[in-house]
């Protein structure tokens, strides 16, 4: 999935990180998820505790790193006759899917032409809508239990950027057609990996989450700009939660209130960084930052010295070049930061 700041890239830097400093750890905690790429590669070796205040982002962590393995949907083969829900829905036709009424077709009266937006073509928005209704009716009559449910709403979610007509993000579409959005969309079958452990996730502001749980490992990649995430992927949060909400402006951003971070506020985000280290009860940090963000490094290494051990303090700058222009040698400057600290023990 296209995700603004998703660390696929780096994930093996961290992993050697981990190997070096903190080689008996036992669990690791992935505080600002987004799509829970992190947590479901750390799943492999580490009983994994995700979060993100996002429901999308808490939907795709329940269905991947939640979830033990993927579902069997035993009842959904006895009443339904449908052994594999997933290729149910892909290899659907039009005709199939013009049953539900118009009223139930939020997506394609919203997000499609004929809502008056171009997010979605009109076809792949009532597939959007079809498969979301289903799957609740489904959920309503007790056919799917909650492993089954979050794992469904997951595949849903991770299929929809592969055929929205979007430069990367749902903050505007495009007047023009993109030739991913001609595509069919389909539900991407996701691979949950099982490591036999209690694994856990979270759908909490950070600063409230870190009161309440401890460990080993704590990974925090907040948001390093001031662009909300919600703004950015209010599609995917309905998709999500197929809410019908009240949505506003030709973007349709929702009607949301209280879903800000602060680490995406200036005068905040350091105050925030602060006290998230002063009380997080874990034996090793691990930030990933810019050096295009908010807080600058000065601020970010005073911080973990004087709430972890100094002498531990180390700075790795990986050279930030995927998203170099050719025609700028702005980007030349920019590091992706990874930042270690030992908290203590506990």
């Amino acid at each position: 999935m296209r995700f603004i700041g998703c660390k696929t890239l780096l994930l093996g830097n961290i992993k050697q990180i981990i190997d070096e400093k903190a080689p008996e750890a036992r669990n690791f905690c992935d505080m600002f998820s987004g799509t829970a790429t992190v947590g479901r590669y750390f799943k492999q070796w580490y009983k994994v505790y995700s979060n993100d205040l996002l429901y999308f982002s808490y939907v795709l962590q329940r269905g991947t790193i939640e979830n033990k393995r993927i579902p069997s949907f035993e009842k959904l083969k006895r009443i339904k006759n449908i052994n594999d829900p997933i290729k149910y829905f892909n290899e659907l036709d039009l005709k199939e899917m013009e049953c539900i009424s118009q009223e139930k077709r939020f997506f394609q009266n919203t997000y499609s032409p004929i809502g008056g937006r171009m997010y979605l073509n009109d076809e792949n928005a009532l597939n959007i809508d079809f498969v979301r209704n289903t799957v609740e009716n489904w959920k309503d009559e007790g056919i799917l239990s909650d492993d089954e449910y979050f794992y469904l709403i997951a595949c849903i979610i991770e299929g929809i950027p592969y055929v929205s007509n979007i430069s990367g993000t749902y903050g505007a579409f495009h007047k023009k057609w993109d030739k991913r959005s001609y595509k069919k969309y389909k539900l991407f079958r996701l691979d949950v990996i099982e490591n036999n452990k209690k694994n856990k996730c979270f759908n909490l502001d950070a600063m409230d989450l870190i009161k309440k749980i401890d460990g080993d490992i704590l990974y925090i990649d907040p948001p390093y700009n001031n662009r909300q995430y919600l703004s950015n992927y209010h599609v995917l949060e309905t998709a999500a939660k197929y809410d019908f909400p009240k949505v506003k402006g030709i973007t349709a951003q929702r009607v949301d209130k209280n879903k800000k971070s602060v680490f995406c506020m200036k005068n905040k985000a350091i105050s925030a960084f602060e006290k998230l280290i002063s009380e997080a009860k874990f034996r090793h940090i691990i930030l990933s930052y810019s050096t295009d963000g908010l807080m600058s490094i000065k601020d970010i290494e005073d911080i973990m010295r004087t709430y972890g051990i100094s002498d531990s303090f180390e700075l790795y700058k990986i050279p930030y070049r995927r998203y170099k222009s050719k025609k700028s040698t702005k980007t030349d400057e920019l590091n992706e930061l990874l930042i270690y600290v030992r908290k203590g023990v506990y």
